[in-house]
């Protein structure tokens, strides 16, 4: 029997993420994914902030970053008759979302406030995106990587999971023990279904959409230096869609439609139409899809997880499909890894329900605000829309108005990005200052226990994030004595809790984080916050901890 403290079914995305979180801090996986290969499909387009600052964390940015669209590349998105023209208007420079990545780093070395994220996020296609992922993990020592392999029952008992595994190939099965298992694996999930968890939510609200991959070496001299915009809305009488290019560097497009072609109606009418030129292409695939708006109603049993698409399954109007099962992944590991190093309680692991589930359902929400705008702005247009007169200019104008003023809140979310509050966790102590306001599109900079702790730079320029340890908690102080938090680090040690100190010596930051005293998680979130310690430290730790 093979034994393995953690085992993974699903190696999209998240599952490797989840497979790697673990491996940097020490803890073997084995991951089993039925498909042979990485995805041939393009899926996402973007990693985003959030995601790209824990990427930073476990090391892994830059590599995701050269796989994608290049630094000095526009992020552009436009509302257009198609992608020749006319071009109504284009949200560019006025956000650091649509900033090429090299700009938007300096945007964020400039900034004091803690208002903008620490990475600025990536355009990158699924496609390009697994590779990296796939490589880093098949690399590690601490990963079993079994593609071609698929999980196909489990148990679990009070002490770990009996589970059996074989290949998709045929041959003799294997049987597993693990202290955890996680479900990574998609919509179908072996894991859900087998635990009895069922979906919340309207299934197939908005039908049976379509969407077309093709490639092409013309379709960029149409845009302004040869670079793609990043989405091209299509909105005219007779013809809507959205044309994605997941990296200006690369051939690939891909092409929403809010319905297959009509009776008689070829795909490369369907391409042309959007294009709104001649220009030479290949037809990668195509097909219909039903995008879903469903998170489940539990997020865990026992000692098994759902993680990702497993547990929900989002329109991917605002991108925060796989973002939101990264940020999952990355919660997940270190508590799944505090557990089994023996400084974790159980409350830890039933956090990560507590925590990630309404999370899950205000991403959900936001995302269906999101498609019911973008289906208003881009339905019913005028048939007078194109024409060279005073109220089709007017039209045109207001389309313009509408990108800025409701599609824009697409993009320009980091309130859903990185402003989430873990409000309701066992595991972090709840905050006696005014509760912030829950805004999904705005961004306001809080040490508010649960919030993820606002970026900075100290004063050697170094980041404050690079300071805190994906494998302890980080204390940071800000004009405090060593006597005053001596106890905090006694009660941590006594029980085994690794917890590092961080020095916070820039006035702004001490400005920013409002208290002398912060505790961070390793996953750079607040659960404690004060200006003296609490009369019983021993008590804290053990909230934090879960135990």
């Amino acid at each position: 029997m093979r034994e393995t403290p953690v085992l993974i079914s699903g190696g999209g995305p998240v599952g490797l993420v989840l497979a790697l979180s673990l491996s940097r801090l020490g803890v073997r996986s084995l991951l089993v994914n039925d498909r042979k290969h990485t995805t041939t499909h393009p899926k996402l387009d973007v990693v985003n902030c959030r995601s790209m600052e824990l990427f930073r964390q476990l090391g892994l940015a830059e590599k995701v970053r050269a796989a994608g669209n290049p630094d000095y590349a526009n992020q552009y998105c436009s509302i257009a008759a198609s992608a020749n023209g006319p071009v109504y208007g284009v949200l560019s420079d006025q956000h650091l979302m649509y900033q090429p990545v090299d700009a938007g780093r300096r945007l964020i070395e400039a900034c004091t406030d803690g208002a903008l994220p620490l990475e600025p996020m990536q355009r990158i296609a699924q496609i390009n995106l697994e590779p990296v992922l796939f490589s880093e993990a098949q690399a590690d020592p601490n990963i079993d990587v079994r593609f071609g392999w698929r999980l196909v029952d489990f148990t679990q008992d009070a002490s770990g999971v009996s589970a059996v595994i074989e290949s998709v190939d045929g041959g003799a099965p294997e049987q597993v023990r693990a202290q955890y298992i996680a479900g990574c694996d998609g919509p179908k999930s072996r894991v859900r279904t087998s635990l009895g968890i069922s979906y919340d939510g309207t299934p197939d609200l908005v039908g049976e959409l379509f969407i077309v991959h093709f490639r092409s070496d013309e379709l960029a001299k149409l845009y302004p230096n040869n670079e793609p915009y990043w989405h091209t809305w299509i909105a005219r009488p007779g013809y809507s869609g959205l044309l994605v290019s997941p990296d200006a560097s690369r051939n690939d497009y891909v092409l929403h439609r809010p319905f297959a072609p009509r009776p008689g109606e070829t795909l490369k009418e369907l391409i042309d139409q959007a294009i709104g030129t001649k220009v030479e292409y290949e037809i990668v695939q195509s097909g219909p899809w039903r995008p879903q708006f469903l998170v489940s109603e539990k997020y865990m049993e026992g000692r098994a997880f759902i993680v990702g698409d497993a547990a929900h399954q989002y329109m991917p109007t605002g991108g925060l499909g796989m973002n939101t099962g990264v940020a999952e992944a990355h919660n997940l590991a270190w508590k799944l890894a505090a557990c089994i190093q023996g400084w974790g309680g159980r409350a830890l692991l039933t956090s990560y329900e507590s925590e990630r589930l309404p999370i899950g359902r205000r991403n959900r929400d936001h995302v269906k605000v999101n498609a019911a705008t973008v289906f208003e702005v881009q339905f019913g247009k005028p048939e007078y829309l194109l024409e060279d007169s005073s109220r089709g200019a007017q039209a045109r104008l207001q389309l313009s108005q509408e990108l800025e003023r409701k599609v824009s809140r697409l993009y320009e979310s980091f309130g859903v990005e990185i402003g989430y509050i873990y409000r309701d966790s066992p595991v972090i102590v709840r905050d006696q200052a005014p509760e912030p306001i829950d805004d999904t599109c705005g961004y306001v900079p809080t040490t508010w226990s649960g919030a993820r702790l606002p970026s900075g730079m100290l004063e050697d320029g170094t980041a404050v994030f690079d300071h805190l340890s994906y494998g302890a908690f980080s204390l940071l102080v800000c004009n405090a004595e060593p006597e005053e938090y001596a106890d905090l680090l006694m009660a941590a040690r006594h029980v085994d809790m690794p917890i590092n100190v961080v020095e916070i010596n820039s006035p702004n930051l001490i400005a920013l984080y409002e208290r002398k005293l912060i505790l961070v998680r390793p996953d750079q979130h607040v659960c404690w916050r004060g200006d003296s310690l609490p009369s019983d430290c021993s008590a804290l730790v053990n909230r934090v901890r879960g135990a």
